[in-house]
C-alpha cells in the first residue's frame, strides 16, 4: 500500500467515526473548534509524511548521477616532467619505449612491445617543438578537440592505396597532432617562442586486421584522455599585448613547392617577417586568389579562400631566407592546399596572397613538366574536382 493510500484511509476513518452534530449550529461550530483526537492525529500523520517525502526528494536531488564517462576507473599515467597525462584501461599494458615515447596495447598484444610493435597499439610521443597545423599531409584530414579541450588534427590513410616496399607490412592507422601551447626561451642558441605538439597514433598491423575493428574505439578513447598536468600557455600568444601595426610586419614566401597525398595536393605555405617596433600581438585574415592571367581569378571551387593567423611579434616572426625557413612552429605560418592542381586543362597559374590593409605578394604556381601531360612531381591526373582551401 502506498503512502497516499494510507493517508486516504486514515482520513476516511476519521470522518466516519465522528458523531452527527447535536444542538444549535453555533454550539456545534464552537464544539468543532476543539480538535478531535483522531482527526488531529490524521493531520499530524499527513504533515509527517509530507516532510518525509520532501526530505526524500531533496536527498534524491543531492545524490550524484551515475558517471557517463567511459574512461571512469581507468589507470592514470602521469609524466610531470613532460606535463603529460592520460588514462588507459586497467587490463591494457603501458610501456615506455624511450623517454617521452610510450606504447599502450591490450594485454594479449603486449608481448615484447618495447622492442617490437604489437599487432595493435596506441603510441604517444611527448611534447616537442612544431606547429600542428599544416605539418601532416593526406586527403582525409580533419580538425577537432579532445575531451580534455586540446585542439588537434587527425589523418587516416587508406590502406588500399598504400604501396609499401617488398617485405614491409602495411599498418592501418590514425595519426594525431595535438596542440600543446607554446614554450619560450631567452638567451642561448635558440631564443624566442615555439609552439608545441603531442603526437599520438592508433594503429593495427595489416590491411584488414580484425584487431582494428575490435580495439579502435578504445584506442581513440585513450587518445581522447590526453591532456596537460598543468595549464598550457596558448599557442596563439598573448592577446593582452597592443595590436601590431601594418608597418611592423610583411608577408613572405620562402620559395619552392610542397606537395601532399603523393603530389595530388599542392601545399602553399609562407610566413610573416617582423620588421621592427615594440612587441605586439597580431591577428590577421589572409586571402588567397588563384589567378590566370594575373588579376583574373581562375574558376575553381574555393577560389578565393581565406584563413586567419594569430601570434606574437617579434617572437613568432620568421626569416624569409629559404635556407633559414624552418618547419618548427610558429602560429603565424600560413597554409593553403590546392587539391588536384594538375588536372588536365588547368593552366599554370599564379597565387596572390593579400592581407588586411592592402599588403600582398604573388607566388608562381607549381610547374608542369614538358610536355604537360605528366607533371614532374609525379602527380597522377585522377580527374577529381580541383579545389582550393585553407590547409588543413
Amino acid at each position: 500500500m502506498t503512502i497516499e493510500d494510507r493517508v486516504r484511509r486514515v482520513l476516511q476513518q476519521a470522518v466516519a467515526d465522528e458523531p452527527a452534530p447535536r444542538g444549535a449550529p453555533l454550539q456545534v461550530a464552537t464544539r468543532r473548534r476543539r480538535p478531535r483526537p483522531v482527526l488531529a492525529g490524521a493531520v499530524a500523520l499527513l504533515l509527517v509524511l509530507a516532510a518525509v517525502v520532501g526530505l526524500a526528494v531533496v536527498r534524491g536531488r543531492q545524490r550524484p548521477l551515475p558517471s557517463t564517462d567511459p574512461t571512469s576507473g581507468w589507470t592514470v599515467y602521469t609524466d610531470t616532467a613532460r606535463n603529460l597525462q592520460l588514462r588507459y584501461p586497467p587490463d591494457w599494458v603501458l610501456r615506455e619505449r624511450q623517454p617521452g615515447w610510450i606504447r599502450i596495447a591490450p594485454s594479449e598484444q603486449a608481448i615484447d612491445m618495447v622492442e617490437d610493435f604489437p599487432s595493435f597499439a596506441v603510441g604517444v610521443r611527448a611534447p616537442a617543438a612544431g606547429y600542428y597545423l599544416g605539418e601532416q599531409t593526406g586527403v582525409d584530414l580533419n580538425r577537432g578537440r579532445l575531451r580534455t579541450g586540446q585542439a588537434y588534427i587527425v589523418t587516416e590513410e587508406d590502406p588500399a592505396a598504400l604501396e609499401p616496399p617488398p617485405g614491409v607490412k602495411v599498418s592501418r592507422q590514425r595519426s594525431y597532432s595535438i596542440d600543446w601551447g607554446r614554450s619560450c626561451a631567452t638567451g642561448g642558441d635558440d631564443p624566442g617562442c615555439r609552439t608545441r605538439v603531442v603526437r599520438a597514433g592508433v594503429s593495427a598491423v595489416g590491411r584488414d586486421s580484425p584487431l582494428w575493428d575490435r580495439y579502435r574505439a578504445v584506442g581513440e578513447a585513450i587518445v581522447g584522455t590526453i591532456g596537460p598536468v598543468t595549464p598550457l600557455s596558448p599557442s596563439y600568444g598573448d592577446r593582452t599585448r597592443p595590436a601590431c601595426r601594418p608597418e611592423q610586419w610583411r608577408l613572405f614566401h620562402p620559395g619552392g613547392w610542397s606537395y601532399g597525398d603523393r603530389a595530388q595536393v599542392y601545399v602553399l605555405e609562407g610566413g610573416l617577417e617582423f620588421v621592427g617596433g615594440r612587441p605586439c600581438h597580431l591577428r590577421l585574415e589572409l586571402r588567397l586568389e588563384v589567378e590566370k592571367p594575373v588579376g583574373r581569378r581562375l574558376p575553381l571551387p574555393g577560389n578565393p579562400s581565406a584563413t586567419v593567423v594569430e601570434g606574437d611579434l617579434p617572437e613568432d616572426g620568421q626569416v624569409p631566407d629559404p635556407n633559414s625557413y624552418s618547419s618548427q612552429g610558429t602560429p603565424l605560418k600560413w597554409y593553403w592546399a590546392w587539391q588536384e592542381w594538375c588536372n588536365k586543362g588547368l593552366p599554370q597559374a599564379s597565387l596572390r596572397i593579400s592581407a588586411e590593409g592592402g599588403a600582398s605578394i604573388t607566388v608562381p604556381g607549381p610547374p608542369l613538366a614538358d610536355p604537360p601531360a605528366e607533371p614532374d612531381t609525379g602527380c597522377r591526373d585522377r580527374g577529381r574536382p580541383s579545389t582550393v582551401a585553407p590547409w588543413p
